[in-house]
């Protein structure tokens, strides 16, 4: 039989080829597994956060660790007073939604934010133009893919407003819920009473998914003292308001646990005074990263033992700033399961990047990791 078998140049040609082939398939095979993304961490707490579609340039959705979400929040939309929604040119973001369904994590289109809601009250005032605008926010959901919608009209803010908005939510949640799947319905609400007297929650927690109170700008510009942006705790009789407060408020506006989210800061407040509670006259936005350059570059970190908070010091003492870091947001998330909350809202989720990690969202995503 040896007389059948080919040439020796023939059989080493076709070995030499065949381990091409094998080498060629394995390194094809290894690298479609490596592409594949981590695991998402099975959350056992809510976690929206909102994603600013003006940051798409600078924070392209490569950068956003899905794996420890269960919902973003596509910052925004915003309705007219004739009831036409209103989508800005760079909004749509297809690989966005795409790349959130590839892992787990839902995709709802948020209306309104500051500044962005002029044309809420007209739009809500007729059943005509409110009908209007359901069906364009259905189309527009329908042809993107996403999982809902939430609204964030900030803020009602007369009875009449009060009585257009109960109506504009029960029609919008029939027809959210009529789709096949049902499409969630959200609603971003102010931290306190003050524009809260304006919401019906009592009447309206039927149709919402889950509502999120903003637990942030406790102080800023607006305020005439300098305090913490987002305490936990209330202290030092400051009644501007934490965190516990408006967990408590919302539960004794009948919301229940399971559909109340709180919110986190992934930035803060600086205020041009050396402590809290005292006098301004100049307040900025700094977000978590500039904090940590800052804090590397010689401002010092101190920490509010009873607000759960830090601030950070010039050195000069010339200027606070009340922010978030990973000890609080760890203590807030701990406050969520203590309280069997829902889970959480965060503005933003560009805020906390730094040096390629999401430092303060791995905090969260670490917090509410499944662990049996």
């Amino acid at each position: 039989m040896r007389g059948n078998r080919p040439p020796v140049w023939q059989r080493a040609f076709w070995i030499g080829l065949f381990s091409v082939f094998t080498l060629f398939g394995w390194r094809c095979s290894h690298r479609e597994t490596t592409s594949e993304p981590p695991p998402s961490l099975p959350l056992k707490k809510v976690v929206m956060g909102y994603y600013p579609a003006w940051k798409k340039a600078d924070f392209g959705h490569t950068k956003i660790k899905f794996e420890y979400l269960t919902h973003i929040a596509h910052a925004f939309t915003k309705p007219d007073a004739a009831g036409n929604l209103v989508v800005a040119p760079d909004y749509r973001y297809p690989e966005l939604v795409a790349e959130a369904h590839r892992r787990g994590v839902k995709v709802i289109m948020s209306i309104g934010g500051w500044g962005n809601c002029e044309g809420f009250p007209g739009m809500a005032a007729l059943p005509v133009t409110r009908a209007k605008f359901i069906g364009q926010v259905l189309d527009f959901l329908k042809a993107n893919r996403y999982d809902g919608v939430d609204i964030d009209w900030e803020f009602v803010s007369n009875p009449t407003e009060q009585r257009d908005f109960v109506s504009f939510i029960r029609e919008l949640s029939q027809a959210l819920k009529a789709q096949d799947p049902p499409l969630q319905l959200t609603m971003a609400a102010s931290s306190g009473h003050y524009y809260g007297q304006w919401i019906n929650f009592e009447e309206l927690i039927s149709c919402f998914d889950f509502i999120g109170f903003m637990t942030y700008d406790y102080h800023g510009p607006w305020s005439d003292h300098s305090g913490h942006n987002s305490p936990l705790y209330l202290c030092g009789n400051d009644a501007c308001g934490s965190l516990n407060d408006t967990f408590i408020y919302g539960l004794s506006r009948k919301i229940p646990k399971e559909k109340l989210l709180v919110g986190l800061a992934f930035y803060g407040q600086s205020f041009n005074c050396p402590e809290l509670y005292q006098p301004f006259s100049e307040s900025l936005d700094y977000s978590y990263a500039d904090v940590a350059g800052l804090l590397t570059g010689g401002w010092i970190r101190l920490w509010d033992d009873c607000a759960q908070v830090p601030i950070a010091r010039k050195p000069d003492q010339s200027v606070i700033i009340s922010y978030d870091d990973g000890q609080s947001i760890g203590a807030k998330c701990q406050y969520v399961l203590d309280n069997n909350a829902a889970g959480v809202i965060i503005w933003e989720l560009t805020q906390d990047y730094d040096q390629d990690q999401s430092v303060l969202l791995k905090v969260v995503g670490d917090s509410f990791a499944k662990t049996e």
